[in-house]
């Protein structure tokens, strides 16, 4: 049995909460405090879901950058304006 990554367990679970919010969206035509519920589900699901891909995305630019730069040397913006004071 191979351990997944916790964020593929996430997107798996938002997948089925979001079918399934949707399925319960559109069975109810009127407008009850259910569909309502359902809807605001539905709306948390699809942030929850977006934010993890910005996260996501992010830590692969950040890793790209890493790899990128990893054997050049950066001067912080204080010592560099601290040597052309000099």
């Amino acid at each position: 049995m191979t351990e997944e990554n916790p964020r593929t367990k996430l997107f798996e679970r938002l997948d089925t909460v979001l079918d399934t919010s949707l399925e319960k969206f559109k069975m109810t035509t009127k407008k009850d405090d259910n569909r309502l519920a359902w809807g605001r589900l539905l709306v948390n699901a699809s942030n929850s879901y977006g934010k993890l891909l910005d996260t996501e995305e992010l830590e692969q630019r950040v890793a790209k950058l890493e790899e990128q730069f990893k054997d050049s040397v950066v001067i912080p913006n204080e010592q560099k304006s601290k040597g052309k004071n000099r």
